[in-house]
């Protein structure tokens, strides 16, 4: 697992305020890239922070990159979040391709082999991000059920009842999965800060062809199934005490989502013009959630 000791300055006043540069050096082969500063004095108990979740975490191809197979960025949300802490124990198990399962009690095998990421959490932990359902949930079979083939077409897959069951069995199987996750996560560590970080955000209320290939009446109806996704989420997540951080409505609202240009975008969409992976977050998009758990964790 990826681990990153740091120590500067108060214990969470200074969230907001430090940023603090790290270089990283990988690794242990087969367990994944490894990295740690000691912490330089005692006068401060660190944060012990774990990141769990899929490439929605992970950050595949914001560079530099470890050096497993796991597509894990150090630029993403989890790290830029460690570093601001300032004082932290941090390990990073998020993994691209994650299943729900892959997070409570089976090990990924896909891309590589990769330990179960519950393993990271101790009942001492005091701060956990989760990012997991997109491999759970209809999603990746929903996009060419809308996809236009050409400009200024209209798909119609709102008016399609079998895209309807689509995505609605995939939100109930996707939550149904969560709960486990949740579950499992605020039992081994009850006394952590737990967030989730939530789902869309990707597409607003119009299409862009070819990045975002709907018509914009069918874009809305995409936009209406993350709402329902996070609408479902967010009341698992609460049964579990777990704090949602709602990244698609200020994406949505702020114009920047994969219709945006390039230098606005939190998302890239069917062709990156960045660094980020296709269909992932930008660099922006990490800042911008690691900003907003990061207030909340102040608060």
């Amino acid at each position: 697992m990826a681990q990153l000791t740091i120590n500067r300055g108060s214990r969470i006043s200074r969230v907001m305020a430090i940023v603090i540069g790290v270089v990283l050096s990988t690794a242990i082969p087969g367990a994944g890239a490894q990295a740690s500063t000691p912490v330089l004095d005692g006068s401060h108990t660190p944060i012990k922070y774990v990141a769990l979740g899929d490439s929605r975490a992970s950050g595949p191809r914001l560079e530099p990159m470890y050096s497993d197979s796991c597509s894990r960025s150090y630029e993403n949300y989890a790290g830029k979040i460690a570093r601001d802490l300032g004082s932290v124990e941090f390990t990073d198990v998020s993994c691209s391709a994650a299943r729900a399962e892959n997070v409570i009690d089976t090990p990924q095998r896909i891309p590589n082999y990769w330990p179960v990421q519950l393993d990271a959490v101790h009942p001492d932990t005091d701060l956990i991000t989760v990012s997991i359902g997109g491999n759970d949930s209809n999603n990746l079979f929903l996009g060419p059920l809308c996809v236009s083939p050409a400009p200024d077409t209209d798909r119609g897959c709102r008016y399609d009842p079998f895209t309807e069951w689509v995505a609605q069995s995939g939100i109930d199987r996707a939550t149904a999965s969560l709960d486990r996750v949740l579950g499992a996560v605020t039992e081994r560590a009850p006394n952590a800060r737990v967030y989730l970080i939530g789902e869309g955000g990707m597409v607003g209320p119009r299409g862009c062809w070819p990045n975002l290939p709907f018509s914009d009446a069918d874009a809305v109806w995409f936009t209406n199934y993350f709402t329902r996704y996070t609408q479902q989420s967010t009341a698992v997540a609460q049964a579990h005490g777990v704090q949602v951080i709602d990244i698609a409505a200020p994406s949505i609202a702020g114009g920047h989502d994969a219709c945006a240009e390039p230098e606005q975008r939190w998302f890239e969409g069917m062709f990156s013009e960045s660094t980020a992976q296709r269909l992932h977050f930008t660099d922006a998009g990490m800042r911008a959630v690691a900003d907003r758990v990061l207030a909340d964790f102040a608060g």
